[in-house]
Parts: C-alpha cells; structure tokens; sequence
C-alpha cells in the first residue's frame, strides 16, 4: 500500500489531502489498482477501481434470494452499469462515477443513502412515498423477506459479481453499442 499527502485543491487545507493507492489481486477477477482520495479536513472523498488487466465486455446477473446473496462480492468499475429492475434503480457510469469493491449488500446501502437524499429533494407526496416504498423494498431484500435482480453491467469487462448462482456472458459488439454513458443515479419508473 503507498499513501500520499497533498495541499486539498477543494478546501486549502495543508498536507491534508491523503491518496492512498493499494494493489490487490481479487479471486475471479484479477488485479486491481484500488485508489481512494480524502480530506482529512472538508472530508472530500473519491475512490476507484482501477483494472490492471484487458477483459472481455460483460453482463453478471445474480437473483438475490435471501441473505446469503448479499455477501457476494460486487467489484464494480467507473465504466458499469448496475441495474435492479425490482426496485426501479438504473445505475449508469460517467466521469464522476465511483469504482467500488463491497457485497450486495453494500450496493443495496448505497442506492439506500442516495433514496435518502431524493426523499429530501423530493417536491411532491407522491415522490417522496416512491422513495420510501423502494427503502421499504431495500430493507426486505436485506432481511431476506424479498427477492429481486442485481445486473451489472461493464462494456470494458473490469466489473464482476462474484459467488455462487451468478450468471456471466461475454456482450456482443451490438450489445456494447447500445451502453450509453451518462452521469447519474435514477430511480426510474417502477410499474410493479
């Protein structure tokens, strides 16, 4: 592991910015550049997952059943698209996009603290009962009560779900085509 400290270009703060690069090698998967930036001072932070090796396009689709699905390891790169139909959430790549090593769990925790931000933001009842439908949903998959569909989808191949019962394909050049980048978290219309 190497650390590094910088003068925060956010903040100003002295020798507070702290880089931290840590090469690993994940089974399954291979090596990885894991990087994560912090302010010790105005808490700024930015991680990544950076590949050290070309793969082939993928799609990794896991049926989270019950609460053993959610320790399956999700190593999610900056260029992935990560979906859960259930729950409405489109997760698309961008240059603001965050490369991550976590479970199902984790990428459950996450889309929880995003809903938590739009309930906030929300303008209308309406919105804000979606939102707390989708956490209600969120909280029943993580206790085992519901089921629902974690795809991940990384057109350079750096991203993988790891585990038993995780179904992987190779993406064709149509399939890879039709990958639109874009920077943003949705939670899209969910007619169920």
């Amino acid at each position: 592991m190497e650390e590094q400290r910088l003068d925060c270009p956010i903040c100003g703060g002295k020798n507070s910015l702290v880089i931290i690069n840590n090469k690993i090698d994940i089974p399954y998967f291979g090596p990885v550049l894991e990087t994560t930036i912090m302010c010790e001072k105005c808490k700024f932070k930015r991680s990544d997952v950076i590949p050290l090796e070309v793969r082939d396009p993928k799609k990794y689709t896991l049926k989270i059943k019950n609460e053993k699905d959610l320790f399956k390891r999700v190593v999610r790169s900056s260029s992935s698209f990560i979906y859960i139909p259930e729950l409405g959430v489109e997760i698309t790549p961008g240059p603001l996009a965050e490369g991550f090593v976590s479970n199902v769990e984790g990428v459950l925790d996450r889309v929880d603290k995003v809903l938590d931000t739009l309930i906030r933001w929300a303008e209308t009842e309406e919105q804000k009962k979606k939102g707390e439908e989708i956490k209600q949903k969120i909280k029943d998959l993580k206790e085992g009560k519901g089921e629902a569909t974690l795809i991940l989808i990384d057109p350079l191949g750096h991203s993988a779900i790891i585990g038993e019962g995780v179904e992987e394909e190779i993406l064709d050049e149509k399939e890879v085509e039709k990958l639109k980048e874009g920077i943003n978290i949705n939670i899209i219309d969910n007619k169920k």
